[in-house]
């Protein structure tokens, strides 16, 4: 052969080489849409926080195979529609590898029947509402614990705390995706009385209140937002109505409840699938705490844990995958049992979270402090002094 093919050979080699490095080091792309304005902005914009650091902590780590993770997070402004206009985009243009769910439940169930068209396995971090999949969606995977847990955490507390007559109020959005599911059949198991189960009425809510005061309510439970938290907790303190328990789903999770209510935050008791002062139970949790607040300047709450946990899961099933092909990552999300920051992951047959169990925490003297389970908590639960058992 001569000299000058054979200096040919080893250029057009050359080049399938750097073809192929350049192919192997394009992103991996990832879209999400969150409410980073309008109702759910306090929870979105935590959500999107962890996602970020994620995205940053990954790439600082060599991406995922050597591909570094390109994320783009849009504003839905919190109205499923915008949030339906901008996955359709994002799944039609074929410009993302991948995308992840969006904040709440309410959203999460507009946006499922796009996901099922395109295909996309996609994670939902943050939906509880288990009628997310009651159309038996193949390619969504729920990373938080199932409503049916989260109502059997607050029962157990409640029947732990020898409070047996329940009041709830839900947010009307979730009242109409049929939260809170099977409510009195949980009741019934755990001898409770539900006496009162209204949609909040933020026209009327202390006439709400007042009645269910008046029914002989001992316990006030409240299965909605941020927004819904804190208007029903203001109108406790209006119509001075102080329950022995008053527990709201998502609201308190965030540092701004305490910030906004001030002293009527005490007291107070929330429910999650993390908390900053569970994370020395779970690997990876104290990084990621740590990281959080370097970057951020506060705690994470839950919904910034599981962005984060959402990102490490989806990458370690790119990883056991060998690649982004997508059928591969479903079948790899549907089958992956795993433990994460905020603990374990793991679907059943329908895609719904099933390895996980929820904490609840109160605020006691203007901090959040875990009170149950027993194996987690780091203090007592308090009752409010004027209705101390």
């Amino acid at each position: 052969m001569r000299l000058g093919n054979k200096v040919m050979l080893l250029l057009v080699a050359s080049l399938c080489l750097a073809a192929g490095s350049a192919r192997a080091l394009d992103p991996v792309r990832i879209g999400v849409s969150a409410g980073l304005t309008g109702r759910y902005a306090p929870m979105g914009r935590m959500y999107a926080d962890g996602l970020q650091l994620w995205a940053n902590k990954q790439n600082a780590k060599g991406g995922i195979l050597g591909r570094p993770v390109d994320l783009l997070i849009h504003d839905d402004r919190s109205d499923p529609e915008t949030a339906v206009k901008i996955y359709r985009e994002m799944l039609s243009s074929e410009r993302f590898d991948f995308v992840f769910g969006p904040y709440s439940s309410v959203i999460s169930r507009a946006v499922v029947p796009v996901l099922e068209e395109y295909r996309y396995p996609t994670l939902m971090p943050l939906t509880i509402i288990e009628s997310v999949w009651d159309s038996r969606p193949r390619y969504v995977f729920g990373v938080n614990t199932p409503e049916r847990h989260w109502t059997k955490a607050v029962f157990t507390l409640a029947a732990e705390s020898g409070l047996n007559r329940l009041a709830i109020l839900v947010n009307d959005a979730l009242m109409r995706l049929g939260s809170p599911r099977d409510a009195r059949k949980w009741a019934d198991r755990f001898g409770l009385n539900i006496l009162f189960l209204e949609t909040v009425n933020k026209h009327d809510i202390e006439e709400q209140l007042r009645r269910a005061r008046n029914a002989g309510a001992q316990a006030l439970v409240c299965w909605g937002y941020f927004d819904d938290a804190v208007t029903v907790r203001r109108a406790l303190a209006r119509v001075s109505w102080t329950p022995r328990i008053f527990l709201s789903q998502a609201g308190p999770s965030l540092e701004e409840y305490g910030k906004v209510l001030g002293d009527l935050a005490d007291y107070s008791l929330g429910c999650g699938v993390w908390e900053p002062e569970v994370a020395a139970s779970y690997p990876g949790a104290m990084e990621f705490l740590h990281s959080f607040r370097r970057e951020y300047n506060r705690d994470p709450s839950y919904p910034a844990a599981n962005g984060y946990a959402e990102g490490v899961i989806l990458a370690e099933a790119i990883l056991r995958a060998g690649g982004i092909d997508r059928e591969k990552i479903r079948e790899m999300l549907s089958s992956l049992d795993m433990v994460t920051l905020i603990g374990r992951y793991g679907v059943d047959e329908s895609g719904i979270q099933v390895r996980q169990r929820p904490v609840i925490y109160q605020w006691q003297n203007g901090r959040k402090r875990v009170v149950w389970p027993e194996s987690l908590s780091s203090a007592r639960l308090q009752f409010p002094p004027q209705s101390a058992p």
